[in-house]
């Protein structure tokens, strides 16, 4: 088996009750069968906290989990110890995908410390490989497909990182790869899809200016947030006043507070391109490979584009308010609120991989 971790894993430490959120609130937790069974044999089935039937935890009004109380602290944990916990409870922010004979591990922007340390971590992210001897056989595997989409993911990295180009450069070039992988997946033509790839890459043309998003573009994307679940009300009034901000003004309005906010970002935060750089990573790390299960390849990577483009143009919003000024705080806690939007609702990953 195959385990790979980024640079940064092991510099997470949960904060407990000095942070600004709780990881107990706001989705759905799912019970793992042994943990379920385990709490049918502690409550007897009884316990009108768990939902048995459909192996969740039960929340109130406000989405809170039924054993987080008034003070924050989990109730199962003073009840029954450390040991109950299930595995999503035990592990996050830590995520694993799974692959046959691989594992990767990674953090999940949707905690708040762990935000921090991905869009604070200012190296190249690489990733930190380790192997033992479990092996397991899974015959509806596409072993093939996943190798190319790995091949692929590689040329992504190199692209997404190259830092002597600018992020929309970048991007434009994430996109055009994708559908030259597409396009071969479609056509069940896999085997020069790295090839043809590496070719698209040479080839693209540089975008029109940093950010060249224009402004019907931009607007299409963020349209998209409204056809998701709403997880937190917090979020949808943000997103909201945000649509007001940037988009009810026009396009020429717009144009000229993009050209506004990049020159204030370029004068105040010196490592912003990093933090972009940073999204756009984090999202094809976690899902780029995941199209060995469904051949959306291009899905993953609209996920990670929108991931970027959703972000930014909050933070453009939050900037205006804040009378124009920024920190990595407000950067920080944006990046988290929409990551907990988008992964901890199967409904929104599918949706925002249409875009």
């Amino acid at each position: 088996m195959l385990y790979t971790y980024p640079d940064y894993y092991e510099r997470f430490k949960c904060v407990a009750g000095e942070c600004e959120d709780t990881c107990c609130a706001g989705w759905q937790i799912v019970i793992d069968e042994e943990s379920l069974e385990k709490y049918k044999k502690i409550t007897k089935g009884k316990d009108k906290r768990i939902d048995f039937k459909e192996g969740v935890f039960k929340q109130d009004g406000e989405r809170r989990c039924a054993f987080l109380n008034s003070d924050n602290l989990c109730d199962m944990y003073i009840e029954w110890g450390e040991d109950s916990f299930c595995e999503t409870c035990r592990k996050y922010p830590r995520h694993i995908e799974e692959f046959e004979n691989v594992r990767e591990y990674t953090l999940s922007m949707s905690c708040p410390e762990a935000a921090r340390i991905i869009l604070g971590y200012e190296d190249k992210v690489g990733f930190v490989m380790r192997e033992d001897d479990l092996e397991e056989e899974d015959e509806e595997f596409d072993a093939l497909l996943f190798s190319v989409l790995e091949d692929a993911r590689e040329i992504i990295y190199r692209i997404l990182q190259d830092r002597e180009k600018s992020i929309s450069d970048r991007v434009k070039m994430l996109i055009s790869l994708a559908e030259v992988l597409q396009e071969k997946i479609d056509e069940d033509d896999i085997f020069s899809a790295v090839e043809d790839m590496e070719r698209c890459a040479d080839g693209v043309a540089e975008a029109q200016g940093i950010y060249s998003m224009q402004y019907e573009a931009s607007l299409k994307i963020f349209k998209r947030l409204y056809d998701m679940e709403v997880l937190n009300e917090f979020w949808a009034d943000m997103t909201d006043e945000a649509a007001e901000t940037i988009y009810c003004g026009g396009e020429a309005l717009y144009n000229d507070l993009q050209k506004e906010f990049l020159t204030w970002l370029d004068a105040n935060i010196s490592t912003h391109n990093i933090v972009w750089e940073q999204i756009l990573v984090y999202f094809i790390s976690v899902y780029f490979c995941g199209a060995v299960y469904d051949g959306n390849a291009l899905g993953k990577v609209r996920l990670a584009v929108m991931g970027l483009v959703c972000i930014f143009e909050m933070l453009k919003a939050r900037w205006l308010k804040n009378e124009k000024q920024l920190g990595m705080e407000d950067i920080v806690t944006v990046a988290y609120l929409y990551s907990r939007e988008l992964e901890h609702s199967d409904i929104n990953l599918e949706v925002v991989e249409q875009v």
